[in-house]
């Protein structure tokens, strides 16, 4: 398997995955910019936590809390992610971050 490294415009990572907006987590769930300005708002903010079961179902309002901690503690253009036949396969959390705030740029590990 062929790993490239890149960065790439947010918009370039868009149309590699698919995504038209933010991603959409298991059982369909999604986040909206209404729910990240709530989290944003009331600093509900949640921080990574290794320790959690990367597996489990998680509510649309525990992500909109992860990505208002993302957007809060990581630098606009820093955000990271992995693809991995044509899906983010690491970082859902950190590309709805870049792109709640209009970043223009995201490193990538694209695996082919």
């Amino acid at each position: 398997m062929a790993i490239r490294l890149a960065t790439l415009p947010v918009r370039e990572v868009m149309t590699l995955t698919g995504i038209d907006g933010y991603p959409r987590w298991a059982g369909d769930v999604t986040v909206d910019d209404g729910l990240i300005e709530r989290h944003l708002a009331n600093d509900a903010l949640i921080p990574p936590d290794d320790a959690r079961d990367p597996n489990a179902p998680v509510p649309a309002t525990e992500h909109a809390g992860r990505i208002a901690w993302l957007i809060r503690h990581v630098r606009p253009n820093r955000c990271s992610v992995t693809i991995r036949d044509g899906r983010i396969q690491d970082g859902n959390h950190r590309f709805a971050a870049a792109l709640y705030r209009g970043d223009d740029l995201v490193s990538c590990c694209i695996m082919e």
